[in-house]
């Protein structure tokens, strides 16, 4: 059986908004649990987890960018290529499970932190667990079938944070974070499977896994680089900082993925099948694009504005111990802010056959950043532990703003040959909205009285922040004043 042909505007549509529900739906859930189970897990804790999490996100991101990637954007593609992905993509998960399971020893050395190497073989398992639903999922989404998975993941994802949160609340500690993360990896396969009717077969999977392996290598390498270069942080400061720097700051990165991960990642889900059958129309791939790149920055722009503004009493409400990480969490969402553009471009430049290009960039940000927090562990080494946390900010700020201005003009001038206002020009009201949070927020925390209450505090801060965005947006953006517009019409 072959695979092939466009996706029409309706699919299209239909494709993002479920995608949309289950990067939503699952921002909600997993954003109330990731709070909740930080009420009763301090920061060293969740530091813990976020250093063994490391290796099981770096194998996630291997097996979803590898054969996974190829079969969603080769053109045609068969039921044998779909094989030798499964295969290969499971065969180098047990691999590196077995890896890790060697190498958490040397890890919680590393760290100074001999609970670590506990918690990394007992995460293991999770590593083939996520390696069984990469396939199944990637042919959901080279369909854009988002519809058939979207209430069974996000069913998932609230079992297993129950299941944490009560862990949590039993006092488990670290290991709440790994009853959770091994019930949602083992309910997501079973999940996967019950909606796809593909089943792979054995055998002759040689000339298919030939097919891939060209545009899997050059997605290996960009993604390993943006591993590298997004984690390197974890990967060093172990070395010059405790557990609980790490769990403030990771506890904050985590925090603005979550934002990223329902602006960004509901688009990137269905971008690079719709993008790669558009290559061959140079002034549709680029609508097409800008498209892409405006619904995103709708989103995330007055998320992380409103985000920044209400940093400091968010992180009261958690707990105290976290509000060292509010400075921090600020500075993220300006990174968080910069770098969305070159998530939504990054599956552009792969849809046009060309993801080297994001690799080598990648590997070039990732040594400036090894060198950078190197350089600044040496020298924060004994400062406390809340300016350790903002240096790191900082630095991961001006590594990402600096490298993903050389991507953006890379990728849309030298790869894409398409125009920087076709494309970035529409986000400019999201952007001005998003600011306008940031400044509402902070005038009106500042206005508002030292003795109330933190959770008062958040939502008048919240509401102001929010209506500023929502009368801007609708003032500024035409797409904005439409859908208001269809909405008033509807009611």
């Amino acid at each position: 059986m072959s695979e092939a042909g466009p996706h029409s505007s309706g699919t299209v549509r239909r494709a993002v908004v479920w995608s949309y529900v289950l990067t939503g739906g699952n921002f909600a859930v997993t954003g109330v649990v990731t709070f909740v189970m930080a009420a009763f897990v301090p920061p060293a804790e969740f530091g813990v987890m976020a250093l063994a999490l490391v290796w099981v996100t770096f194998a996630q991101m291997l097996m979803q960018h590898g054969p996974a990637q190829a079969v969603i954007q080769r053109e045609d593609v068969t039921d044998r290529h779909f094989d030798a992905a499964f295969w290969s993509t499971l065969g180098s998960a047990v691999v590196f499970a077995v890896a890790l399971a060697a190498i958490a020893p040397l890890w919680a050395i590393w760290n100074g932190t001999p609970q670590l190497a506990y918690v990394c073989w007992a995460l293991a398992p999770v590593i083939v667990l996520n390696a069984l639903a990469v396939i199944p999922d990637a042919i959901l989404r080279r369909r854009m079938d988002m519809k058939r998975i979207s209430l069974r993941v996000l069913t998932v994802a609230l079992i297993s944070g129950v299941l944490g949160v009560g862990a949590a609340v039993a006092g488990l500690g670290v290991w709440a974070y790994a009853v959770q993360q091994i019930t949602m990896s083992a309910l997501t396969a079973a999940v996967v499977w019950t909606v796809t009717e593909w089943r792979p077969r054995r055998g002759g999977i040689g000339p298919a896994l030939r097919d891939l392996r060209r545009f899997s290598l050059h997605s290996l390498s960009e993604v390993t680089a943006f591993f590298v270069s997004s984690r390197i942080d974890a990967l060093v400061m172990g070395a010059f900082f405790g557990p609980a720097a790490i769990g403030l700051y990771r506890f904050a990165v985590r925090i603005v993925e979550m934002v990223n991960s329902v602006a960004a990642g509901g688009i990137g889900q269905v971008s690079l099948a719709d993008l790669a059958r558009l290559t061959a129309d140079r002034e549709a791939f680029g609508r097409r694009l800008g498209q892409f790149v405006h619904a995103a920055a709708m989103l995330m722009y007055p998320a992380l504005g409103i985000l920044a503004a209400t940093a400091g009493p968010l992180l009261r409400l958690v707990g105290a111990e976290w509000e060292p990480a509010a400075g921090a969490l600020r500075v993220l969402c300006a990174a968080g802010a910069i770098t969305m553009i070159g998530s939504i471009l990054t599956p552009a430049v792969q849809a046009a056959g060309r993801p080297g290009v994001g690799a080598v960039i990648g590997w070039i940000e990732a040594v400036v950043a090894a060198i950078s927090i190197v350089a600044v562990g040496l020298w924060m080494r004994d400062a406390a532990v809340s300016l350790q946390v903002l240096a790191i900010a900082w630095t991961v700020f001006a590594v990402q703003g600096t490298m993903t201005a050389v991507y953006v003009w890379v990728a849309l001038y030298r790869v894409l040959h398409l125009k920087a206002r076709t494309v970035l020009l529409p986000s400019l009201p999201p952007l001005l909205a998003g600011l306008a949070a940031l400044g509402t927020g902070l005038l009106v925390e500042s206005l508002l009285p030292s003795g109330l209450h933190v959770l008062p505090s958040l939502l008048l801060t919240a509401c102001a922040t929010l209506g500023v965005t929502a009368l801007l947006l609708v003032a500024l953006d035409h797409r904005a004043r439409s859908l208001v517009s269809s909405l008033v019409r509807r009611s």
